[in-house]
């Protein structure tokens, strides 16, 4: 049985200040909600989230939508108000999507000695992966190797200077030869670094064919064109290519990054690209954003936002991934708070709004959509609190926490009183890279922004491959975690 003293901690930290508008005889119900935060309904929406049923939830398709709609049965349910358009709880924006219809092939013809040749084809998904914008067809033609694939005359930088690549397949690699994210020089390099550049680059000098060196993870954030097919490759496959030119590939990008200095070369080895796609022009896809909304006419319109992308990188013809640790986990969390404090009838002084972005693995889209279309002003949210990837590991972490003080030592509160997990806290630091995160709208808008995430993964995480299942995740570890948010917001929104 847990202590009267224990029992008052938690009462105090889910009260969050002697402020809040409710009565001792809701007292035990917001305790009892605390204690139903469990983790075997957390794994069960884990487990829907990344079942075939939704396809890996790729924003803009028929699945997508229909995992859309699940999550926005779940906050009626449970009592929160809708925060999109039209009295609902979506909020709608255009994201065209590419449908992959099969698995692709991809075939080296391989120089030998005395004039012979071999024929060495490529596995799906180990070794090679077909682009999830890919133009679809057949092509072949020479390799030819352009670095990083960068165009930049104010920089004095081309690495398509002094080499032809008009209607052959170019090799190139992902971000920039220049490395230090934290110099603000960086930021003149950060545009070339997008996916989309790098194909709209292939394309504008012509080529075919684009064999992109970002490993063999599945990748819908990249234009489309149908005039080109893409393949995502493995170092098996470069390291091949590399050798019938008698080149070592990492020798390369070391004397191109060291110098700043294209090194394009003809390769001499030619490839054959099969690929079938169906481009969808018209489709939508959604945030879902539900409310628990201030009771404080004074305070009612400043808001804590928790975001978490819904969306995953669907499927490869019959291949599904799953998307479970990204981002089944993180929703997980947030619909477990949320469910907690719906049922509880917390009234916060402040708003509370929780967004489920869609586009997240396509550039942000639903984050930018937000933020262009605020549920409430943007210069009075107090933070916005980002779950990606929390479902594997034993300890918890806050990202930015560290920046701000004020905000987390609710949540170092609830741990070292309660929760008792291994905690730790970053400090924001310079990074003028490319946007990895549904944070950076909101940073850029001028939001204070944290992350809520899990440390001490001892579990092998599958970063968009088909086997991101449920069976890789700790679902133990996600229970604590929301419970940290259910004990820390209070404290944010009522002080």
């Amino acid at each position: 049985m847990r202590s009267v003293k224990n029992y008052l901690l938690i009462l105090t930290l889910l009260l969050g200040s002697v402020h809040l508008k409710a009565q001792n005889t809701g007292a035990d119900e917001l305790l009892s909600q605390y204690h139903q935060i469990s983790e075997k309904e957390i794994y069960n929406w884990v487990e829907t989230l990344s079942s075939p049923k939704y396809k890996g939830r790729l924003a803009g398709t028929r699945e997508y939508i229909q995992a859309a709609e699940w999550v926005a049965v779940k906050l009626k349910e449970w009592g929160l108000e809708c925060g999109g358009s039209n009295n609902t709880y979506f909020q709608w924006f255009d994201r065209p999507w590419v449908e992959i219809q099969d698995q692709g092939e991809i075939s080296l013809i391989l120089p030998q000695k005395g004039d012979r040749i071999i024929c060495k084809k490529y596995t799906f998904p180990d070794e090679a992966m077909v682009g999830m914008a890919t133009g679809g067809g057949e092509t072949t033609g020479e390799v030819v190797f352009a670095g990083y694939g960068v165009t930049a005359p104010e920089l004095g930088y081309d690495d398509y200077k002094n080499i032809d690549v008009k209607g052959k397949i170019v090799m190139v690699s992902r971000d920039v030869p220049y490395k230090d994210v934290t110099n603000p020089e960086y930021s003149k390099w950060v545009k070339y670094c997008y996916h989309n550049e790098k194909l709209e680059n292939a394309v504008r000098h012509g080529a075919r064919g684009l064999l992109y060196l970002s490993g063999n993870s599945a990748n819908p954030n990249i234009s489309y064109d149908p005039s080109i097919i893409v393949f995502g490759i493995s170092e098996t496959v470069s390291d091949d290519i590399f050798a019938a030119c008698n080149r070592d590939m990492k020798e390369v990008f070391a004397r191109i990054d060291k110098h700043i200095r294209p090194e394009s070369f003809n390769t001499g080895v030619n490839v054959t690209l099969k690929a079938s796609s169906v481009y969808h022009k018209s489709a939508k896809a959604c945030n879902v954003i539900g409310v628990i909304p201030g009771t404080n006419p004074a305070l009612k319109d400043e808001s804590v936002i928790i975001g978490g992308h819904l969306d995953g990188v669907g499927f490869i013809g019959e291949t599904i991934f799953p998307g479970a640790w990204d981002n089944a986990t993180g929703v997980a969390c947030m619909l477990a708070t949320a469910k907690a404090m719906g049922l509880s009838g917390m009234k916060p002084e402040r708003t509370i709004i929780f967004i489920f972005t869609g586009g997240e693995e396509v550039g942000l889209l639903g984050a930018k959509e937000y933020v262009r279309n605020p549920l409430l002003p943007l210069d009075k949210v107090i933070c916005y609190i980002n779950l990606d990837m929390t479902g594997n590991g034993t300890g918890l972490g806050i990202g930015n926490g560290r920046s701000y003080p004020d905000l987390l030592h609710w949540f170092e509160e609830a741990n070292n009183n309660y929760i008792h997990r291994p905690f730790t806290a970053t400090k924001k630091s310079p990074n003028y890279g490319r946007p990895r995160s549904d944070s950076a709208p909101f940073e850029q808008a001028g939001v204070k922004v944290m992350a809520l995430y899990v440390t001490g993964a001892y579990k092998k995480g599958y970063y968009h491959l088909p086997q991101d299942k449920s069976e890789t995740i700790t679902p133990e570890v996600m229970e604590d975690l929301a419970k940290l948010l259910y004990l820390g917001l209070p404290g944010i929104v009522n002080n």
